[in-house]
């Protein structure tokens, strides 16, 4: 790169971060000051990453809470109707309930055999009832256990989450420390870091989840693209006995995002042969998304299958976002593809991308 168009370059993610272009000139000589942003911007992503790991083990330690508390009612519950249900089986086991039924042939009157038959037919109701409430006060006694080891698990997870983000943070801050540390313009690398960081928080991470949220409800919507043209034909829908294929380019998916959303007016969508680009600038501001398509399942694959959008790199303004970042996006907002949505009867067996093309096999769920 040429020394002129290099510094014209910097010079231009100045103003895009809202440093004064007199100020920019300084650090505009240097290559390494971008890199140094981008370490800096980093820091304070996973700094943000571990205030929410915070707020994740706070939330998980209340739950706990509640759930062993649950689980000490139930347990008592347990108890006593396992005394109640003993005592029913004993019953049944000596006899007891035999004798009773025999009362019904010493009876001389149409109206006590009656009332005698009423009160034997409460008396089995309440032993079934007593049997039932035990049942379900041992299922539910299983399932609190179960919840509890599993949100031990998941706090353990966390908080080793946290460990790995904190070392990570505290091993890049050393490296930005030393790097500043050899910069003669130290104090405006700083200055431009700190513009960055808040250009990030105040405009990129609205834009981000403006844009995310008005492409997941974009999505959801995707089936009434399917529709047949005056011929008969369905279009982007083929056919082939119980086969089905979906298929759209990324031409077509620009144009329905952008019936949906004018947001999208500013941003172009592009299928490679492995994964989802799109780019655009909104006030000033350079976004860039990139992602694969993968098939999966919800709930550990008890439900149907879909198509899940696997984020692979987020930009703001030629500055990559951390995984962690990259992450909570994508755990906030479904970008995915359900094909049953399409009709109820389809299950989605594979898929295929090429340049221009997504395609998405389908078969009939008998």
């Amino acid at each position: 790169m040429r020394p002129w168009y290099r510094a014209a370059s910097i010079l231009l993610l100045c103003i895009w971060i809202g440093i004064s272009p007199s100020h920019c000139v300084l650090a505009a000589n240097d290559e390494e000051v971008k890199l140094l942003m981008q370490k800096g911007l980093t820091v304070y992503e996973i700094d943000q990453e571990l205030a929410r790991i915070q707020l994740e083990e706070a939330r998980i330690m209340k739950q706990r809470t509640t759930t062993e508390q649950e689980l000490q009612l139930q347990m008592a519950r347990s108890e006593e109707t396992k005394r109640h249900a003993a005592k029913v089986l004993r019953a049944y086991y000596m006899g007891d309930r035999d004798s009773l039924w025999m009362l019904l042939f010493s009876i001389s009157s149409f109206k006590d055999a009656i009332i005698t038959l009423d009160y034997l037919q409460m008396i089995v109701r309440n032993d079934h009832e007593a049997l039932r409430t035990y049942s379900d006060n041992k299922r539910q006694l299983t399932e609190l256990q179960q919840a509890l080891v599993s949100s031990q698990t998941t706090l353990q997870q966390t908080k080793e989450r946290y460990i790995t983000q904190r070392e990570q943070m505290v091993k890049l801050q050393k490296q930005l420390d030393e790097d500043l540390s050899k910069q003669k313009d130290a104090a405006l690398i700083l200055q431009q870091m700190a513009q960055l960081t808040l250009s990030w928080k105040e405009k990129g991470v609205p834009l981000f989840k403006m844009y995310f949220q008005a492409l997941a409800s974009a999505l959801k919507q995707l089936p009434e693209i399917i529709s047949e043209d005056g011929n008969g034909i369905t279009k982007h829908l083929i056919i082939n006995g119980f086969q089905y294929t979906f298929q759209i380019t990324d031409d077509e998916l620009n144009q329905f995002l952008r019936t949906k959303n004018p947001l999208f007016q500013n941003m172009a969508f592009r299928f490679t042969d492995t994964e989802l680009v799109t780019a655009g600038t909104q006030d000033g501001i350079a976004v860039s998304i990139k992602g694969r398509y993968e098939l999966s399942t919800k709930e550990e694959g008890k439900g149907k299958a879909f198509i899940r959008f696997n984020m692979t790199q987020l930009q703001f303004n030629g500055f990559d976002l951390p995984r962690s970042t990259v992450e909570a996006m994508e755990q906030e907002f479904d970008l995915g593809i359900y094909p049953q949505n399409l009709a109820p009867f389809l299950t989605v067996t594979g898929l295929k991308l090429e340049a221009g093309k997504l395609s998405i096999i389908l078969k009939m769920s008998l």
